[in-house]
């Protein structure tokens, strides 16, 4: 029988799970809505019981549709959104589940950075705090709603609860922790001196076993293969941050590679031998003793869906209604669109500024004669001119970004690619695959479950990817005044906020 290996990719809007040969090939793949709740402003929360429920649905499906049986599947890898929360109680029941969309904690970041120690935490943890940093929701949590915080059995992160239900194993990996704000790169652990800088030192008994994310980190239990229809018994491995896993999934791996995510959050990002200084917004893990580089921010793709629930929900449901690709026929009109200084700008802090900062999203210049396609093209530009905000930062800290290598629903879109290509000012490659994230936990799969000796061969044989677009000349000088103006607009409003 042929063997394959299951990715599962986690994130803020959605879960996807795919199947997957062992030269990479997507075997099949299904996905859905993840739902967030808003039980107070600014707080975005997500039900552990339906997520698992929901995941386990999504892969019973996935092997029913492909007709692949259980004893085919050799091993199970997941990957998640990083930062947020999904704790678990003394019981190891589930607890609460904070997403990284949230920003509650706005106003405590500022009284943390005022502490006389702040500096010791950026030195130790090479991120500082910010809203929806797992550590700042932790100081959040201890100070309004202690009741929640001493019940404090585990503190683990998307993946590491998907992990947890599959296996019933408490534990996470070196990419997430790193990425938590919890982690101290200089102990190589969540120390004890970090923790107690940031008034957390009681969540140090809370934190579990960190290992690597091709690490077998249990297997299927009875009650989850009744539940998913795996084999019992089949390896999970602890798997993968999820920008990790999508960059693995679309072929980075060498140092200096960059790769730019575009998913709910904006992740541009470099594979550095050395660990990045603080003049980058976070460092975190990559697998081979590195490192990556990391520029992020909420400020990309899930401003495209807001829009869309907004003001494109009756052509959505006529096109699922005629059986149409809805995104295809959002391409074409973004492509229709004539680039000039007249259209209006649009920054996509919907939830919170590339710099972290309190700020808002907004249209910018509209006028009476603008259509609801001139909108739509300014989203889609706004949130390339974000992701442009990070890589300009990245080169400002020392890092050459040549060319990069896109993931992300932007990635599945020509017209968007070609946009960031126009952008950025760089050669853009795309995976192959339309599901990178769950390919790259297949990847650590994969090799955890010995079908690979290293995870190195095992993305260099499962990774492929699409010719490069290149700049185009043509574009580059309207669009960079349209970016000095965005620019110009965004550090005004910071000045109002």
């Amino acid at each position: 029988m042929t063997p394959y290996v299951l990715g599962i990719d986690c994130g803020n809007t959605g879960i996807k799970v795919a199947l997957f040969d062992l030269q990479g090939r997507e075997i099949g793949a299904l996905g859905d809505k993840v739902a967030t709740f808003f039980p107070a402003p600014g707080f975005a929360q997500c039900d552990m019981a339906a997520l698992w429920t929901q995941c386990a649905a999504l892969i019973r499906r996935l092997l029913d549709e492909w007709a692949v049986k259980p004893e085919q599947v050799a091993a199970v890898g997941c990957s998640g959104h990083g930062n947020g929360l999904y704790l678990l109680d003394h019981e190891a029941m589930p607890l609460l589940a904070i997403k990284s969309l949230d920003c509650r904690a706005n106003d405590l970041v500022q009284t943390i950075k005022n502490q006389p120690d702040y500096d010791l935490i950026q030195e130790l943890n090479r991120q500082g705090v910010w809203p929806a940093q797992s550590a700042t929701l932790l100081c959040w949590l201890k100070q309004y709603h202690l009741e929640t915080y001493q019940s404090i059995g585990s503190v683990l992160f998307c993946k590491d609860y998907l992990n947890f239900c599959l296996t019933g194993e408490i534990a996470t990996e070196y990419g997430d922790l790193s990425a938590s704000g919890l982690y101290d790169f200089s102990a190589g652990e969540a120390s004890a001196v970090l923790l107690t800088a940031l008034n957390i030192p009681e969540m140090q008994q809370a934190i579990p076993e960190i290992r690597e994310c091709q690490d077998v980190t249990g297997r299927v239990s009875r009650e989850a293969a009744a539940l998913t229809g795996l084999a019992e018994g089949t390896p999970v491995v602890s798997g993968c941050f999820d920008i990790v896993a999508c960059a693995m999934g679309s072929g980075v791996w060498q140092s200096q590679a960059a790769s730019v995510i575009a998913g709910s959050w904006s992740i541009n990002q470099v594979v550095s031998d050395t660990l990045p200084g603080r003049d980058v917004f976070m460092a975190c893990h990559f697998p081979g003793q590195r490192y990556l580089a990391v520029e992020s921010s909420a400020t990309s793709a899930s401003n495209l869906e807001w829009f869309i629930c907004e003001f494109f929900k009756q052509e959505k449901q006529q096109a699922q209604a005629d059986n149409l690709d809805f995104f295809q026929q959002l391409n074409a009109l973004v492509a229709e669109t004539v680039i000039s200084d007249d259209l209006p700008l649009f920054h996509p802090y919907l939830y919170g500024g590339c710099d972290n900062q309190p700020v808002q999203g907004n249209f910018f210049g509209l006028a009476g004669w603008h259509k609801k396609s001139d909108l739509l093209y300014a989203v889609y530009e706004g949130i390339v001119f974000g992701h442009l905000e990070h890589v300009g930062q990245l080169r400002r800290a020392g890092q050459q970004i040549d060319s990069a290598v896109l993931s992300g629903g932007a990635a599945k879109s020509p017209v968007w690619s070609q946009l960031f290509a126009d952008v950025l000012d760089v050669a853009i490659q795309t995976s192959d695959c339309s599901e990178a994230g769950a390919r790259g936990a297949a990847m650590a799969a994969a090799t955890g479950a010995g079908c690979f000796p290293t995870l190195q061969q095992a993305v260099a044989a499962m990774a492929k990817l699409n010719p490069p677009l290149f700049p185009r000349s043509q574009q580059q000088a309207i669009l960079h005044q349209r970016y000095q103006r965005y620019l110009a607009v965004s550090n005004a409003l910071k000045g109002l906020m």
